[in-house]
């Protein structure tokens, strides 16, 4: 039981870092994009003059940013879901013991279980891609009302404007929670079901071995 509470609070931890971290990633995207657009706008719109430091040093920053939480967060997802750990708990809930062999009757209720969990998860799946294209059309309408209100629309406004960056991290926030849940169960669901697949495997080769010694024997 302690083993189980402890793993739970992992879990948590993992999924509140995860989703600190993608909120992170996608936000260094989005002002990645507004820092290639402030460098190339100029081209565009001669016009207007843009701030090409601040858009190298917001480019150099967000890039650093992307890749180094990218990194992070496949560390933490590997470590969550590594091989060892999940067998040490299929063998914790007695599911598989520790030569590996089979516990029949809870490996069908592990089976019941994980489909509920899998339906849960299309779920939240769809609920995700509905959000996310919600909030991609309504930034895309914000940003088209806003070209016409207004000729400060690039770089400094992205930095500067506190309601629009308070309104985009909120989202991003539930989206990187969304995101986070469904990659770090699907994926222990998945190396569960894997592991007790292959000690599924392993055991009807043993039933069918003793079966065929057994044949063998009562043929002689």
């Amino acid at each position: 039981m302690k083993s189980e509470k402890k793993d739970k609070v992992i879990f948590i931890i993992v999924l509140v870092v995860g989703t600190i971290l993608l909120a992170g990633i996608v936000l260094a995207i989005d002002f990645l994009y507004a820092g290639i657009q402030e460098k190339y706008i100029g081209n565009i719109v001669t016009s207007y003059t843009p701030d090409l430091e601040l858009a190298r040093k917001v480019i150099l920053s967000c890039s650093l940013t992307l890749v180094l939480g990218l990194i992070t967060y496949v560390l933490i997802v590997w470590y969550t879901t590594r091989t060892e750990k999940i067998k040490l708990q299929l063998a914790e809930e007695q599911i598989i013991d520790q030569d590996s062999s089979l516990n029949f009757r809870a490996f069908q209720t592990e089976i019941s279980t994980s489909m509920k969990v899998l339906r849960d998860l299309f779920v939240y799946l769809i609920v995700v891609v509905l959000i996310s294209g919600l909030f991609s059309f309504l930034r895309f309408a914000w940003i088209l009302s806003k070209y016409r209100a207004s000729s400060d629309l690039f770089l400094e406004y992205y930095l500067t404007n506190i309601p629009s960056l308070i309104i985009s991290i909120t989202l991003y926030l539930a989206l990187g929670y969304m995101i986070s849940y469904i990659v770090l169960t699907s994926l222990q669901k998945y190396m569960r079901l894997r592991m007790i697949s292959l000690s599924y495997e392993s055991a009807m080769e043993k039933v069918l071995d003793n079966f065929d010694q057994l044949m063998k024997e009562d043929q002689k």
